[in-house]
């Protein structure tokens, strides 16, 4: 009797749910200013309140389980070690790679998928390993991490910024405020040196170690049957309400003070914040798969709204920026740094919920999403994983 493999529910749901965090966390950067929220977009109690939201429960969190979900699916092309999947993940890499470019050139000089194809190469070195020695990685990594970003906050306490000085986005913020497409293209072009490599000391050690952690958890087909480790999601969820969630409000309150006292997220105590966040998203995040699992190892239809858009994660990744962008920027409606926090971050949420609606049209009709089915062609894979 042959076996059908079944796509695997969970992974798809989460990564659905991810690209709602990102959004949230990146429409500052496409909608009010190149260094996120500002002094002038956090006035007013519901636009303090959405940049608390923003800080406390998506940032920092969701680009985490975006990593962990990548390396869960990349063990599948690398878990047989043959020479053609691992030429086809080494293809698929480079694939992401010139997508990133555009993207952040042309739409979002914030964009992931350039580090993720590097991150990627080094999950490659590290794919034949065993899974002991991935725990090690995992861990060593982590404990890097934490450690950078420990350093930034103290360099940062040491030598803070001067306020009075301006934003380093400033001529970002004017080429996106009042430029051509091509203006805004060139600034962005221009500012990617300095964005990737303070991305890389900020996020890409921790992405890192959420890709080892999620080819580890792939190995075990952790997410295939949540039903499977209910002891597991538990933990992770009442460690991440009990533990996460506090120390996150703690983050929270330390960058929107500074933000509000015009000191800036670059202040020694809103660098503490940042780091403290950037340190202990990992607590919440689990604290998010746990409870989703468990939800749906109980209601097996739970978050299924969000698997379509999950299943073309990359075409809508990049439609959001693509939306956005043209609402925000001057070759598109203009409302650059016009808006406060709860107008911006609630546009990020209904383009979501928008770019879901047509993944949900268009899986009706498609096995992949548009982007998907080009990086298929390119990496020579014709039809969509059946794992995750």
């Amino acid at each position: 009797m042959s076996t059908v493999n079944i796509r695997q529910a969970l992974p798809d749901r989460l990564r659905g749910a991810a690209l709602l965090g990102i959004v949230v966390v990146n429409a500052a950067f496409l909608g009010i200013s190149a260094d996120g929220f500002t002094a002038d977009s956090i006035e007013g109690s519901a636009n303090r309140v959405t940049a608390f939201l923003v800080i406390v429960l998506a940032q920092g969190k969701f680009y985490l389980l975006f990593s962990f979900l990548f390396g869960y699916s990349a063990s599948f092309i690398l878990r047989d070690n043959s020479k053609p999947n691992r030429r086809r993940y080494l293809r698929r890499l480079l694939v992401l790679f010139l997508f990133g470019l555009v993207h952040a050139v042309f739409f979002f000089f914030g964009d992931i998928l350039i580090a993720y194809s590097i991150l990627g190469l080094l999950l490659f070195a590290l794919s034949r390993l065993s899974d002991r020695a991935l725990r090690r990685w995992a861990i060593a990594v982590f404990s890097t991490a934490v450690v950078l970003l420990l350093i930034i906050a103290l360099l940062i306490a040491a030598f803070p910024e001067d306020s009075s000085s301006g934003s380093a986005g400033g001529l970002l913020d004017q080429a996106l405020t009042t430029g051509t497409f091509t203006d805004a293209a060139l600034a962005r072009l221009e500012a990617l040196p300095s964005i990737l490599f303070g991305g890389f000391f900020l996020q890409a050690p921790m992405a890192f170690a959420a890709f080892i952690l999620g080819l580890r958890a792939s190995r075990a087909r952790l997410l295939a049957q949540p039903a499977d480790h209910l002891s597991l999601w538990r933990s992770c969820a009442r460690w991440g309400l009990a533990v996460g969630l506090p120390l996150q409000v703690v983050a929270g309150v330390l960058q929107v003070n500074a933000l509000a006292t015009g000191d800036g997220v670059f202040s020694p105590a809103g660098a503490f914040g940042l780091a403290l966040g950037f340190c202990t998203a990992p607590i919440l995040t689990a604290g998010y798969v746990g409870a989703v699992a468990l939800l749906l190892a109980r209601r097996p239809g739970f978050m299924s709204f969000t698997a379509p858009a999950g299943r073309m994660s990359l075409t809508v990744y990049i439609g959001e920026s693509v939306l956005m962008s043209l609402l925000y920027c001057g070759y598109g409606l203009g409302f650059f740094g016009q808006w406060g926090a709860f107008a911006v971050v609630l546009s990020g949420i209904v383009t979501w919920a928008f770019l879901s609606l047509v993944a949900w049209q268009w899986m009706k009709r498609f096995d992949q999403g548009p982007l998907e089915k080009i990086a298929a062609l390119v990496t020579g894979k014709s039809r969509p994983s059946t794992d995750a």
